[in-house]
């Protein structure tokens, strides 16, 4: 099996891998600063007077949270045309090289990790209502609303994870394994890089140490599974599903997504037993996809022997 960590198609020097990744976050602080100009704009335009603009987080406050939760992603989209153009014109390769060293991605394993990662979230999550049913309610949301939501989660959520997956588990892995060659300590230093990278989110406000615990195992989880599986299709799955879950199916008053109208709302949720739910959840995720890998090569073999 190829490694898309050993890019072998375009140009490649540290130089370049530094253009391309001042190029893409510029292109995503672009996005950030329209969002922020939509967000202003909507609340101008609300003649009810109850919506605002917190300017210490920088937020839209009593905005329609559909229409809030789609504008977010404007943000990723620029991130990754901006991405395209540095792989495509800097480094003078495909967006594929990013994710795989094959001529084509294997989609079918995209799919795979998608629903082996939702059915361990489904399995988790109805096992923490099982013990701590009072901390789940429903979230009273209209058909016109969640219909919405699931439009927008089915398509913009994966152009989210997809960027975050190519920008972080992509171009700065690949750059970094130039030099790091030990798969735990690569995983380690562009898993805080990722891990990093969200800890703006409001949801650190439960607690700083155990929130960015959680957020450092899932960074470390998925490095090392992309490191070890060679490429990037399984992750790509798994972060998907991790976010489309979320959106759809559960919020909390300090969601990163805002108050957008999942089914269920959480409430009291426990950071420590969060951080155990996150080491149980990708390590067994992890031992599902070392199986899937290993059938994959004994296949390979086989095809080769015959």
């Amino acid at each position: 099996m190829k490694n898309y960590l050993n890019v072998e198609e375009g140009k490649n020097s540290w130089k370049r891998y530094v253009s391309t990744t001042i190029l893409a976050s510029v292109f995503m602080l672009l996005g950030s600063i329209i969002y922020i100009i939509a967000e202003m704009i909507m609340v101008a335009d609300d003649e009810s007077g109850k919506s605002y603009f917190d300017f210490d987080s920088g937020v839209a406050v009593g905005i329609n949270a559909n229409l809030d939760f789609l504008l977010s992603h404007i943000m990723y989209i620029c991130w990754i045309f901006g991405l395209w153009i540095g792989i495509r014109f800097i480094h003078k390769r495909k967006m594929k090289s990013l994710i795989t060293a094959n001529k084509r991605v294997n989609w079918k394993k995209v799919i795979w990790s998608f629903g082996a990662f939702s059915l361990l979230l489904i399995v988790s999550q109805l096992i923490d209502v099982v013990f701590n049913h009072s901390d789940y309610s429903w979230n009273h949301v209209s058909l016109k609303e969640y219909v919405l939501l699931i439009l927008i989660t089915f398509l913009l959520v994966p152009i989210q994870t997809t960027t975050e997956e190519l920008f972080f588990r992509g171009l700065l892995l690949q750059w970094v394994s130039k030099k790091v060659k030990r798969p735990i300590l690569l995983a380690i230093i562009v898993g805080l890089m990722f891990s990093i990278g969200h800890f703006a989110n409001p949801e650190m406000n439960k607690s700083i140490i155990l929130v960015g615990l959680d957020y450092i195992v899932a960074g470390f989880a998925l490095t090392y599974i992309a490191i070890k599986t060679k490429s990037l299709e399984i992750t790509i799955g798994a972060h998907a599903a991790n976010n489309m879950f979320l959106a759809l199916f559960l919020t909390t008053d300090d969601s990163v997504f805002g108050s957008i109208p999942s089914l269920f709302k959480a409430a009291n949720t426990e950071p420590g037993a969060n951080l155990i739910w996150s080491i149980v959840m990708f390590s067994v995720f992890y031992i599902l996809c070392r199986g899937k890998i290993k059938k994959e090569e004994a296949a390979d073999k086989d095809q080769l022997i015959a």
